[in-house]
C-alpha cells in the first residue's frame, strides 16, 4: 500500500504542474553504458557489487554467486567508483570491502565487469571486458573465448561439448585474463572446449544456446 500511495501522489503532482503552465521539463538522461557483472571468484561465496559514487544510473549486483551473471544495466559513463562486498546478513561481514576500484565506462557500448582475483589473497578486482562487436553477416554468429584462468589455454569451437577435439585449436594460446578474437560460423548450435597449451586433456567446456 505504501508503494501505491507514493505512485499515485507522484502522478497527481505531475498532473497539477502540467495544468499550471508550460514549466514541465523532460528528465536529463546522461550518456549511458550497458554494464553487467559476472562473479569469477572461486575462493569465496556470493558477492555484492555496487557503484558508490552516485545513486542514479549506477548498476548493482546483490548475492551474485560464483559463475553467475547479472543482466545488462544502464550506467552513467565516465570514471565510476565500484566496491565489492561479501554477501552476508551479518553487517560486520558484508561491510568488509573486498575491492575498491575506479572503472572508466565508455558511452554506447556493452561492458562486462568480471569480479576476479582471490579473496583470500586480497587481490580481488574488476576486469573490464568490452562486449561490443559488429553484427555478424546474415545467417552467422560470432563466438569468442575469454580466458579468466592464470595460464595460456587453447580453445576449440565445436558443435557440442561432447565432440572430439579438432586437430587445430580455433583459439590458440589465449593469454591469461584476455579475450580471443571473434570467429564467425553458421548460426545454430555451438560449444567451446578448452585445454592447456600443449595438452589434449579437456579442462573446461560449455554449450552455448542455439542461435537462430
Amino acid at each position: 500500500m505504501r508503494l501505491s500511495r507514493f505512485v499515485l501522489l507522484t502522478l497527481g503532482t505531475v498532473t497539477a504542474a502540467a495544468c499550471g503552465g508550460s514549466d514541465v521539463t523532460t528528465p536529463n538522461v546522461p550518456p549511458l553504458s550497458s554494464v553487467r557483472f559476472i562473479n569469477a571468484l572461486s575462493d569465496t561465496g556470493a558477492v555484492d557489487v555496487r557503484a558508490v559514487d552516485q545513486v542514479a544510473y549506477s548498476p548493482v549486483a546483490n548475492n551474485l554467486a560464483y559463475r553467475a551473471a547479472t543482466v545488462y544495466q544502464n550506467a552513467a559513463v565516465g570514471v565510476r567508483h565500484f566496491r565489492v562486498f561479501p554477501t552476508s546478513t551479518n553487517i560486520n561481514v558484508t561491510s568488509g570491502v573486498l575491492a575498491d576500484v575506479l572503472v572508466t565506462l565508455p558511452a554506447n557500448t556493452k561492458i562486462t565487469l568480471l569480479v576476479t582475483g582471490s579473496a583470500r589473497a586480497g587481490t580481488v578486482g574488476l576486469w573490464v571486458i568490452d562486449d561490443g562487436v559488429a553484427a555478424p553477416a546474415a545467417g552467422q554468429v560470432s563466438v569468442r573465448l575469454v580466458n579468466t584462468a592464470s595460464s595460456l589455454i587453447n580453445g576449440y569451437l565445436v558443435n557440442t561439448s561432447s565432440d572430439p577435439l579438432p586437430g587445430t585449436a580455433t583459439y590458440s594460446g589465449v593469454l591469461a585474463l584476455a579475450p580471443s578474437a571473434y570467429v564467425s560460423r553458421t548460426a545454430g548450435v555451438a560449444a567451446i572446449t578448452v585445454t592447456d597449451v600443449g595438452s589434449t586433456l579437456v579442462t573446461a567446456s560449455a554449450d552455448g544456446p542455439p542461435a537462430p
